[in-house]
């Protein structure tokens, strides 16, 4: 019974150590998986590290740039107030008004002065000149 039991232990002690000698390398597997997510993780930490710093220098540029679009858009909003506020022709001479700037033109008043009394624009005023004027008053030359 003894030879019985030795072979029973010795059984017992073999598996025993076959057993810590797989869990051995199963840890060494396990160490080495380890070690690979490791460098993984750290790779993907500097990875999400440069694109936080790019993605704060894409947000620089676009504050930059808004700033840059509202201040011309403030640029175009007071340039065209002003072109509204100004006299318009429209404004200046209404409709019957034109026949006292024809009037003018065939008394022989010069572009200049339908500009400033009459509110004109200088083309407007030249157009008018070579309508109803004659080809020696339009101070065209």
């Amino acid at each position: 019974m003894n030879e019985y039991l030795m072979l029973v232990l010795a059984g017992v002690v073999v598996f025993i150590l076959a057993m810590i000698v797989w869990l051995l390398r199963q840890q060494q597997t396990l160490k080495q998986q380890f070690q690979l997510l490791e460098e993984r993780v750290q790779r993907s930490n500097e990875d999400v590290a440069g694109l936080c710093s790019a993605a704060v220098a894409v947000d620089r540029r676009l504050a930059v740039n808004d700033s840059r679009l509202n201040s011309i858009v403030d640029q175009v909003n007071t340039q065209r107030q002003t072109t509204v506020t100004s006299v318009t022709p429209a404004e200046a001479i209404p409709a019957s008004g034109y026949e006292d700037v024809i009037q003018k033109i065939r008394s022989g008043v010069g572009i200049e002065a339908l500009v400033r009394d009459c509110g004109l624009t200088r083309d407007e005023a030249v157009l008018l000149m070579r309508l109803h004027g004659g080809s020696k008053r339009t101070g065209l030359g």
